[in-house]
């Protein structure tokens, strides 16, 4: 068993774990002090979960009358939506953009503020769940979101590439051939919208808990309130950094060859998507004008792979992937004491999670080099930063695996001279 002096300093440097699991090193505030919260199971998440949530708790008087001014506007309870790409990952459209949030990270004051909902068709899910993640980087689109609770009155035209918290929702489960979204346009598609669905299964009660306040609450986000900055906003403005950037030429690229039949992506990934579909479709291209198509698209597949090589993206994820490194340290420090106060059952919840987070990542790096990543230099120069982060990945499980099996004999059997 690795002793926790002896641990490498990579370890150290890369691995984070999340949520009321960890021992937080800084105390809590009074405000906190004795107060009971709700957390989410992260076992409990399924890929194309839907998360409603109503902002009441916060210190910010603005978002508070947003939040109001919606559900009054929608006749609904909640003001705000995402969607479960894996679990603990939520993907939603906030003001800074398509962005992603772990839900371990986070708590809710009062359970009524939030609704956990499933859709009935589990692979219909997890495909909307894909097309979600997908959308990361994309940009918020205050239009659309006014043009969905005032319909008509207010906007006639939306010429943005921008998109709102239940319409990326709703666009992900239309697209995925989710039958339950079709009756209303995403455009038109708000949180009371999908609170009234019918069909969707209501999972909150067993996918949250009531708790006491985590000392570490401090450091993580109010589902109902106000959120913890993270690196994942730097995320979110890359993808739409490197997606903005060559647009232009991925644009006029289908506008010479719509024969092609496909749509250059607003985001890094679904850029990425759009080079490796141009070159699986290329021979829809008139035979005429292959060469010419090719050679353009191999310069847009070099531009893009130009700005993820240049570090700034593999910067923003390994913070992302460190942000929890303090706590980590803690608790190895914890798993020692003869009495470790560590939330152990949270813990192993996280790893459970975690693992199937990690099998997924590993399948589809393999995937994509089953697929021949020589074929597109963007996506072997993408696949070589993921590769990095599912190694950080499997040396947080390994540290998280070491904790509990420390952890779980000295809770079953009692510690030494107990």
């Amino acid at each position: 068993m690795l002793a926790f002096g002896s641990m490498p300093t990579i370890l150290m440097r890369k691995v984070g774990v999340w949520s009321g699991a960890i021992v937080n090193e800084v105390a809590g505030r009074p405000k906190f002090d004795g107060r009971m919260v709700f957390l989410p199971r992260v076992d409990a998440l399924h890929p194309g979960d839907i998360l409603l949530t109503s902002n009441v708790e916060s210190d910010d008087r603005k978002g508070l009358i947003s939040s109001s001014m919606i559900r009054a506007a929608t006749k609904g309870n909640f003001s705000h939506a995402l969607i479960c790409s894996h679990p603990p990952t939520f993907v939603e459209a906030i003001g800074s953009g398509v962005s992603t949030l772990s839900l371990a990270r986070c708590f809710a004051y009062d359970i009524g503020n939030i609704r956990l909902l499933r859709y009935p068709d589990a692979l219909i899910a997890e495909t909307a769940a894909r097309i979600a993640m997908d959308e990361v980087g994309r940009d918020y689109s205050v239009a659309r979101a006014v043009r969905s609770v005032f319909p008509t009155q207010m906007l006639d035209r939306i010429d943005d590439h921008g998109i709102f918290c239940s319409a990326l929702v709703a666009q992900a489960f239309t697209v995925a051939g989710g039958d339950l979204f079709r009756p209303v346009s995403p455009d038109q598609t708000t949180p009371a919208t999908i609170e009234r669905m019918a069909g969707l299964t209501d999972i909150t009660a067993s996918a949250f808990h009531r708790a006491l306040a985590p000392r570490n609450i401090e450091q993580m986000s109010s589902l109902d309130g106000d959120r913890v900055p993270t690196p994942s906003s730097r995320q979110t403005s890359l993808s739409a950094e490197y997606a903005r950037s060559i647009w232009p030429k991925a644009e006029a690229l289908v506008k010479d060859y719509p024969e092609l039949g496909l749509e250059p992506g607003a985001t890094l990934y679904g850029m990425l998507r759009f080079i490796t579909d141009s070159i699986d479709h290329v021979r829809r291209v008139r035979p005429g004008g292959r060469d010419a198509f090719l050679q353009r698209l191999m310069t847009i597949d070099q531009e893009l792979a130009a700005l993820i090589g240049k570090g700034e993206l593999e910067t923003v994820l390994a913070d992302i992937e460190a942000i929890d490194d303090p706590s980590l340290m803690k608790n190895m420090q914890e798993s020692f004491s003869s009495k470790p106060d560590i939330d152990l059952d949270a813990l192993q919840a996280y790893l459970t999670t975690a693992r199937r987070g990690l099998e997924v990542r590993q399948d589809a790096i393999s995937n994509w080099e089953g697929w021949g990543l020589e074929r597109s230099k963007s996506m072997t120069t993408y696949i070589e930063i993921d590769r990095k982060v599912a190694a950080s990945m499997t040396l947080r499980n390994t540290a998280i695996e070491e904790i509990l099996a420390r952890c779980r004999p000295l809770t079953r059997y009692g510690s030494a001279g107990e």
